[in-house]
């Protein structure tokens, strides 16, 4: 909502007062002197004025902005040179033909708005600001997470396409402990190496899993090696994790 104050008497002195005209009755092009010279309250003053005149206030996000159509170039500086009195950076540019003032720091916005008492814009602001960063923390997570399954998942189909050849290319040569390993991680596909040891008898470590695993399979290409076979690592096929 927007209102209108029509000033019908002696609105030229108002204007001269307010530095809107010059002491020749000439319009000032930007903002008065004693504005852009003038403490930080005048600087938050004029701020507020045409925020509440030509302002907008996009929503928080990626692309969040604080924008004021100004009148013409020399006002657009002088709100430039406003808000770095307030501590705020502010840019102005030039968008068809119209002179505009953009602060699109989502923290400098919030700064801003509280310099010029813009305290309801900034509630609201800010909440949906932070309802958005929380959405957006949430679907980072879940996307976290769906990766590492997803790496998990493959990782074990990997090992255990690794554990079947190295049984396999050892037969019965393989050593009594690392057969007991290599046969938990199949029979136990999608269970962690800490899990695995918990089942093996008696109890291991899942370090002590992951070394014996890791033998059973360094002794299979070995093996595989000198037989001129394919060693462990060729059971595991791009269609193997894709399916995973």
């Amino acid at each position: 909502m927007r209102y209108i104050v029509r000033v019908e008497r002696d609105g030229e002195q108002l204007a001269r007062s307010t530095g809107l005209l010059d002491q020749r009755g000439r319009p000032v092009r930007g903002l008065p002197p004693q504005v852009v010279t003038g403490a930080a309250c005048d600087a938050a003053a004029a701020w507020r004025g045409a925020f509440l005149a030509h302002g907008s206030l996009t929503e928080p996000g990626r692309s969040c902005s604080l924008e004021i159509t100004s009148p013409g170039p020399e006002a657009a500086l002088a709100l430039v040179g406003a808000a770095r009195r307030l501590g705020v950076a502010a840019k102005s540019r030039d968008v068809r033909g119209v002179d505009r003032v953009v602060i699109r720091d989502g923290d400098a916005i919030s700064v801003l708005l509280t310099k010029i008492g813009a305290h309801d814009s900034l509630l609201a602001w800010e909440e949906r600001r932070m309802r958005r960063e929380v959405r957006a923390t949430a679907n980072r997570l879940a996307n976290f997470d769906d990766a590492n399954l997803r790496r998990s998942a493959r990782a074990a189909v990997a090992a255990g396409a690794r554990v079947q050849a190295a049984l396999k290319i050892l037969g019965d040569d393989a050593p009594g402990h690392l057969l007991a390993a290599g046969q938990l991680r199949l029979e136990h596909a999608q269970a962690s190496l800490e899990e695995l040891g918990a089942l093996a008898d008696p109890p291991l470590t899942k370090d002590a899993v992951a070394g014996r695993i890791r033998r059973l399979l360094a002794l299979a290409d070995k093996r595989a090696h000198a037989l001129g076979l394919p060693n462990t690592e060729a059971s595991v096929s791009p269609d193997l994790l894709e399916n995973a």
